[in-house]
Order: C-alpha cells, then sequence, then structure tokens
C-alpha cells in the first residue's frame, strides 16, 4: 500500500501550500512578485524561539502559513488549515474543539475544563479554552504551527506542540483593505481593514469580519438548518512608540457566534446492538448531514485583551511583558439520539475567565543567545450539562422528558512557571540549545451530580438534595432520584528539560538534534465526583535536516522523531453510578514518525512541493471494558485516535502575467489513511481512508485588487473527523461529525 500511495504521489508531483507558499512574514507584493520571477524560494522569518529567524535555521520542526495565503484559500478556522500541516489534525465535535499534532491531543470533552496538549496562542497570550481561538483566523500576520513540546520559551506548557496566531500590526502609513466574498450555501462574509499612524507616536489598525452562511443540512422534524454558520468578530490595535527603545501594543478583540453550528449527526447503526429507537418504530435522517430531534442551537461570546510592552534595556539585552484576559460563554443544546421520538435533549453551558502574565528577558551577543521567563495563569471556569431523557428508554412511554443527567460545577486554575533556554555558539557553525521548565499547578472544584427520574425536564432545576434512591441501583422511571455534591483540590509540579544540537553545514543546510520533555498537568472530571487524575510525561527525541538547494530553487525540510508517552490521561465511559466520560492514568504509548516538505521551482513561475507525513503510534499499555461485550479487553498495540499513519498534502501552481494582472491556478490534492475514533480501533468507528481535491485561482494586479476564486472538496467526499458511541441506553449507535461538503466562494479584495 505504501509503495503505492508513494508511486501516485510521485506522478500527481503535487506540494502542500505550508512549505509551498507558507510566508511567516510575507513579502510584499511587488517584493513577492521580484522573488517569483527570480525563481527562487522566498526566505521564511518566525519568531517561534521568541527572535526573529529564518524557519531554515530553526531547529525545529515547524511549518508557518501567511495571512495572505489563509485569505487566498478562504480558510478562516483551524479545520481548513490542517490539510496544509503535516501530522496536524483537527475536529470541532459538538461545542469541542480537538486539536492533534503527531497523534496527540485532546479526545476528551474540552468544553468542560480539560486542558489541551495543543497550547494556543492569539498574540501571544494562550487560550484557556481552545474554542475561544477558533474565530480569530482574520487580518492576520501568520500561524506558526510547532510541533513537539513546547515550554522552554512559552509561558503555558504544551505536551504535543504551539499554534501561535499572530495578527497585523499598525502600521506607520496609512493602509488597508476591503474584501467580500460570496459562494455556495449563500455564504456572504465580509472582511477589511484600516491602519494607520494618529501621531508621531501612536499607530492604530482596526479589522472585522462577518461570515454568514446557510446549514449544510436541515433538521428533518422542524425544517430548521443544520451546521449554518453566523458570527461577527472585531480587533483593534493601538500601538504607543514613544522612543526607538520602548514600545506598548494593546489589543482588543471580540466575537459572537450564534448559529446551528456542532452537533452529532448520526453515522451508522451499531452491528451487534439493536437501534432502541428503530426498535421502537422511529427513524434517524437518511442524509447523513441531517438532524432529528430538538433544533440544534450554538452560540458563543468570547473577547479578550492584551497588553504587551517591550522595553530594550541595551543594544543586546530586551525585557518583555505580557499581559492577558480571555473571557468565554458558550452554549449549545442537539439531540444525543437524533431520531423522531424526541427522546433526548443535551443542553451544555460552560464559561471560562482567564488572566494570564508572562515576563521574559531576551539577551543576545556572539557567545550566547539566553531566554528567561516566568508565567502565572489563573482561570475560573464553570460547566452545567443537562441530558433529559425519555422513559422510552427504560421500557415506558416516549413522554414526558425526565431532567435525567445534571452535573456541572466551578473550577479554579493557579499555575506558575520559571522557563529558560539558552544558545551557546560553540562556533560560527556549531550552536547548542540548553533549556529547563518548573511548572506548578493547583486545582480546586465544586461539582454536582443529579440523576433525577421523578421531575419532568427544565431549564435549571432547583437541586434534590438526597438520594431516596439508589443511582447504582439502574434507573428507574418514577423513582431514582439522587443528588450529589463533593468538593476537592490537588496539586502538581514538574521540571522539564531540553537539549538541542545543531549545526549550520553550509550557508543553506542546517542540521539538527534534540531531547525533549513535556508536561500535563492532572485534573478533575466535571460531575463525576471523582479524586483528580494524575499528570503524564511525553518524551520527545528528535531530529531534522533544512536544506535549500540548487540556488534556492529545491528547499527540503526532514525531521523525525520518538516519542515515549507515559501515565497518559484516556478517556473511558462509564455508565455507573453517573454517566460520562471519567480520565485514568492507565495507559503508556510510543510513537515514532517522518515528517517531509519539499518545495521545487523548475521554472519560472511554476511551483511544485509535496508533503509526506509518516506516523507510527500505539498503545504499549491499556485495559478497558469493551463497550459491547463488557469484557475487559487488552488493548496494548492499537492505534490511537485521530493519528492517521499516513497524511499527503500537495499543491502545483504556475502563475501567468498578463499586462492587467498576474493569475495563478493552483489545485491541492490531499490523502490521509484510515484513522480510529476509539481505542478499541472498532471498523464501524473509524473513517478508511479518503482523497481530498481543493482548487484555486488567484487574479492580482499588484498593490491594487486582488480576486480569488476557490473550491474545496470539489468532490464532494463524505468523510467525518469524529466519531463516538452513543450510550447503550440507546443501542450503542454511532454518532459523528461529518467534514463540510462540496464548498466554492469567490473573493475580491480591494486594498488602498
Amino acid at each position: 500500500m505504501l509503495r503505492k500511495f508513494l508511486s501516485t504521489s510521485a506522478i500527481l508531483t503535487v506540494s502542500v501550500f505550508g512549505a509551498a507558499t507558507a510566508y511567516a512574514q510575507e513579502p510584499a507584493p511587488a517584493e513577492q512578485a521580484s522573488a517569483d520571477k527570480g525563481a527562487k524560494i522566498e526566505d521564511i522569518v518566525v519568531t517561534a524561539q521568541r527572535q526573529a529567524q529564518s524557519v531554515q535555521q530553526t531547529p525545529l520542526a515547524i511549518t508557518a502559513v501567511g495571512g495572505d495565503t489563509l485569505k487566498d484559500r478562504g480558510i478562516v478556522d483551524i479545520d481548513a488549515l490542517t490539510r496544509s500541516i503535516p501530522n496536524f489534525n483537527f475536529s470541532r465535535v459538538g461545542s469541542d474543539a480537538r486539536v492533534f499534532i503527531r497523534g496527540v491531543g485532546l479526545v476528551g470533552n474540552s468544553a468542560a475544563g480539560f486542558d489541551g496538549r495543543v497550547a494556543i496562542y492569539t498574540d501571544d497570550v494562550v487560550n484557556g479554552r481552545t474554542q475561544a481561538a477558533l474565530g480569530s483566523l482574520f487580518d492576520l500576520n501568520r500561524i506558526e504551527v510547532l510541533r513537539g513540546p513546547q515550554g522552554t520559551l512559552y509561558g503555558r506548557n504544551a505536551t504535543a506542540g504551539a499554534v501561535n496566531i499572530i495578527s497585523n500590526d499598525p502600521t506607520n502609513t496609512l493602509d488597508g483593505y476591503a474584501s467580500l466574498t460570496v459562494g455556495n450555501y449563500n455564504l456572504i462574509r465580509a472582511e477589511g481593514a484600516i491602519s494607520g499612524p494618529l501621531s508621531d507616536t501612536v499607530s492604530a489598525r482596526l479589522a472585522f469580519q462577518t461570515n454568514d452562511r446557510d446549514g449544510f443540512g436541515k433538521n428533518v422534524m422542524t425544517g430548521n438548518p443544520v451546521d449554518s454558520e453566523r458570527s461577527r468578530a472585531v480587533r483593534a490595535k493601538l500601538r504607543f512608540e514613544p522612543s526607538e527603545t520602548f514600545h506598548f501594543t494593546l489589543t482588543g478583540e471580540y466575537r459572537w457566534e450564534d448559529d446551528n453550528a456542532g452537533g452529532y449527526a448520526f453515522v451508522r447503526p451499531n452491528p451487534f446492538r439493536a437501534d432502541v429507537n428503530v426498535a421502537r418504530g422511529y427513524v434517524h435522517p437518511s442524509n447523513p448531514r441531517d438532524r432529528a430531534g430538538v433544533d440544534q442551537q450554538f452560540f458563543m461570546e468570547n473577547f479578550g485583551l492584551t497588553g504587551n510592552a517591550v522595553l530594550k534595556l541595551s543594544d543586546s539585552l530586551e525585557l518583555t511583558s505580557v499581559t492577558g484576559y480571555r473571557y468565554l460563554d458558550q452554549a449549545s443544546i442537539s439531540s444525543t439520539d437524533n431520531s423522531n421520538s424526541l427522546g433526548t435533549a443535551v443542553d451544555l453551558a460552560t464559561g471560562s475567565r482567564q488572566l494570564s502574565q508572562e515576563l521574559r528577558l531576551a539577551l543576545k551577543s556572539d557567545l550566547i543567545d539566553l531566554v528567561v521567563g516566568g508565567f502565572y495563569f489563573h482561570e475560573k471556569n464553570d460547566f452545567v450539562l443537562d441530558a433529559a431523557v425519555s422513559p422510552l428508554y427504560f421500557g415506558g412511554g416516549q413522554f414526558p422528558l425526565y431532567v435525567g443527567f445534571r452535573s456541572g460545577g466551578a473550577q479554579k486554575t493557579n499555575a506558575y512557571a520559571a522557563f529558560a533556554q539558552g544558545t551557546l555558539h560553540v562556533t560560527d557553525k556549531l550552536g547548542i540549545d540548553i533549556g529547563a521548565r518548573y511548572s506548578y499547578e493547583k486545582r480546586s472544584i465544586d461539582q454536582f451530580n443529579l440523576i433525577d427520574f421523578v421531575n419532568v425536564f427544565t431549564r435549571n432545576p432547583a437541586p434534590v438534595v438526597g438520594c431516596p434512591a439508589p443511582a447504582v441501583g439502574g434507573f428507574v422511571p418514577g423513582r431514582t432520584l439522587c443528588y450529589r455534591t463533593s468538593t476537592n483540590s490537588a496539586s502538581w509540579s514538574s521540571f522539564d528539560p531540553k537539549v538541542a544540537i545543531h549545526y549550520q553545514i553550509s550557508d543553506t543546510v542546517m542540521a539538527y538534534a534534540s531531547y525533549s520533555r513535556g508536561f500535563k498537568s492532572g485534573g478533575f472530571d466535571f460531575g463525576q465526583l471523582r479524586p483528580a487524575f494524575d499528570p503524564e510525561k511525553l518524551v520527545d527525541y528528535e531530529g531534522g535536516i533544512k536544506a535549500d538547494l540548487f540556488d534556492r530553487r529545491l528547499r527540503l525540510n526532514l525531521a523525525g522523531f520518538y516519542y515515549d508517552y507515559t501515565n497518559l490521561q484516556f478517556n473511558v465511559v462509564r455508565f455507573l453510578p453517573t454517566p460520562g466520560n471519567i480520565t485514568i492514568n492507565a495507559a503508556k504509548a510510543r510513537l515514532y514518525g517522518a515528517e517531509a516538505e519539499i518545495t521545487v521551482l523548475p521554472v519560472d513561475d511554476l511551483r511544485l512541493a509535496f508533503n509526506l507525513a509518516w506516523l507510527h503510534n500505539e498503545y504499549r499499555e491499556l485495559t478497558d471494558s469493551h463497550p459491547v461485550t463488557n469484557v475487559v479487553t487488552n488493548l496494548a498495540g492499537n492505534q490511537l485516535i485521530s493519528a492517521p499513519k499516513y497524511k499527503l498534502v500537495g499543491e502545483v501552481g504556475y502563475t501567468f502575467h498578463p499586462s492587467f494582472a498576474d493569475i495563478t491556478p493552483r489545485a491541492e490534492l490531499s490523502w490521509t489513511s484510515k484513522q480510529q475514533f476509539s481505542h478499541f480501533n472498532l471498523d464501524y468507528m473509524s473513517q478508511p481512508s479518503f482523497w481530498e481535491l481543493n482548487l484555486y485561482l488567484d487574479v492580482v494586479r499588484r498593490g491594487d485588487w486582488k480576486v480569488s476564486a476557490y473550491g474545496r472538496n470539489v468532490t464532494n467526499k463524505l468523510y467525518y473527523v469524529a466519531n463516538s458511541m452513543a450510550s447503550a441506553v440507546y443501542g450503542s449507535f454511532i454518532v459523528g461529525q461529518p467534514a463540510a461538503p462540496a464548498t466554492y466562494g469567490l473573493a475580491v479584495t480591494k486594498y488602498f
């Protein structure tokens, strides 16, 4: 299979735009045209290591995508970005945002206070709740994706990697743009920005984006849309620069979304269990993009403030302070059974308030480059889940809907960290990086759960104290009623080092090898009233080569890695005493693989490249009760969730130069191998391998206007980004989130 896959890839001679057109700090349009005519691959400048440097001289696995590239492809969310990054996967399931790098990511309920294994930063401020960063992809300078543990240069520890979202800064001259995109499903997207000086020392930038789109499906019972989009976002930046040694940037951003996004679709029945709804004569929608039951609704409001101050103490010493506040309010309602029985209604609400402060002192000299930093993070987050259930699932009639299962609580997190990394320049070509991080984290939680099959479902029911009937004896309609509370706290600490060596073989070839360790703190399962689960550790051994060859007509970036993943926090489903996911530390995993990013300019104006990600991953130790047989099963050797073994994303593009504009058609093709959505590696809960074709066309008059057309998933391939098994109460059928169907659009942008 692999030989056939590689042969097909070679024939296609396509490339990832992540490597081919991923400009971290993109040159101006005129400079870009000059670079194309000179047939040289552009130099990519990033700040991943807290200093501006070429990505080709950065000794870690990193991919960067520039703001213009994002706009050209109509990319306004992280989901669409994943096709460009090797070993990078994203899915939005219900209200959860799940990001995976090299098979390591969040599987549990992110809305309920779980920390992601991938840290997502917006303008240097970490987003404690991953979903808060989903709407930030407009008016951007670049996005940087760092693969592997990050912590010796970053405030919040990241086991799997980091995503840096960097917006455009105010400019010292008046400029801006206005853009309008129209597409199928009645898409209308407006975006724009204006920037310029307010005085000799103050400049400002104001940007906005609006999105309106009809649903990809409908509720077959009500006719209302499913997976629609309606959002508004605005960002304002004010930069104060009174001298050459000090500048301060204040950023405020706000986003609001109120639509029918998220939710779960019915995928297929469980081949080994009877579907309770079907057995009772009810049906699921025949179209996999449709829903049934209560109308799917989603609401999210988030805003943030960031203060970034930089003081240059001397020619070689610089102090940076980053202060951030983030607010998130989110609510959703959907059906769990997705049938016309109206048998379930899941109402979820969560909120987060976070404050973070980071200080960094950077020294740059001929002998050593050094970054020393301290970090503080405080978050209060709350969560309430109401899962109303019909008595038909327990042998009764269809109505009334009982309160069913209700859980939630409030959690406080305080995290402190000290980190440092130094680069010793042994020679002009040889450098050694030594870094370390100390982390301390404390969580406290007040939580509750309620099992109520006596009272009829209402929003925010009054607490019922006591347990007139034991929950563990079975859920008996009209009798089972139990309310419990719990208060708990726990703390953890960790010391995590990093060592790397890198050698500049020539002016255009660099090799590196590194050892690093990542740490993810323990935590609590909201509503489960259990003691805290323990932290996990990931040890990364990595090496790579970055080369620009043949007068920068060929770029070859290779990386290989080996992960030893221990005490892995793992989610399992338990029905008693309270239904839901719980987290256990009962797993070890081993992951290793390789990534290749290749860009080729064989002639002027023709750009070819490709990347291949290979990921071997398996659980080394894991046991769990089988969801059908209930037999405790040894799962060692099984593949991890959302960790495909192979992934290829590629593109080919050619630029024509008629007198009125530059015209560039591009074709992007991706192939993803089979993915598992269950640690049991069940075939009926997996996504088979699939191809996806995207097409683009840019017509650009440099510095004046641009017209961009795109078509994504043009063959209308139906595939799923995540699957889950419904409760045994309903018949253990499979629900999930289908990826977007074929979408196309036309964007017109005017620069001024």
